[in-house]
């Protein structure tokens, strides 16, 4: 056996082993292209474009040195909160309701995450998601009128597959805020201020 062939041998461990946990953002997705299609036409007109993101509280906590960064980035995905505001906002431009320019709509919604979690380890993932949502009127001193809040919990579960321990974690984790979002997405098309 040739010496590059040799080379290539000992070096295609650690080449699969960088493509365990993918490089990328997040993307979730809750809320898809035909549905919220469907679900537009029973928006308020009220509130058609007229939501803007405010405060997004709560995320992982930030690991501290290079033992704990490399574990959390190994075993799960950490989330921030520009995470769960892109996933909102693309979830609200779906549905028409995202305000187009910043600070021009009339609503505001703020999200609080209370808790995303995942147990299981390392075969069956069940996801745990808890977040609070506070809808207001956009006012220029203080806080507006309430017009919606809900604390909504969701479960978001994989069935058993082949996949590393920490890709079912981050999965269920996401399948959790998943379902979440689309809680809040039917919620909204509901609400009628």
């Amino acid at each position: 056996m040739s010496a590059k062939r040799r080379h290539l041998l000992f070096a295609l461990p650690v080449l699969l082993a960088g493509c365990n946990t993918p490089v990328r953002e997040t993307r979730l997705k809750a809320v898809d292209e035909r549905t919220a299609l469907q679900w537009r036409s029973f928006v308020d007109e009220r509130l058609r474009g007229q939501i803007g993101l405010g405060s997004i509280k709560g995320s992982d906590p930030e690991a501290v040195g290079y033992l704990q960064k490399t574990l959390q980035w190994t075993w799960r995905s950490r989330l921030d909160e520009r995470t769960v505001s892109d996933a909102l906002e693309e979830q609200l431009r779906l549905l028409r309701l995202f305000a187009s320019m910043p600070g021009s709509g009339r609503y505001v919604l703020d999200v609080e995450v209370m808790q995303l979690d995942s147990d299981g380890y390392p075969f069956g993932s069940d996801g745990r998601a808890e977040l609070r949502y506070l809808l207001r009127e956009r006012a220029e001193s203080g806080e507006g009128r309430l017009v919606y809040e809900r604390r909504l919990r969701t479960q978001g579960e994989l069935p058993w597959l082949p996949l590393l321990p920490n890709h079912r974690q981050r999965m269920a984790r996401e399948s959790a805020l998943r379902a979440n979002l689309a809680k809040l997405a039917e919620e909204l098309v509901r609400l009628r201020v």
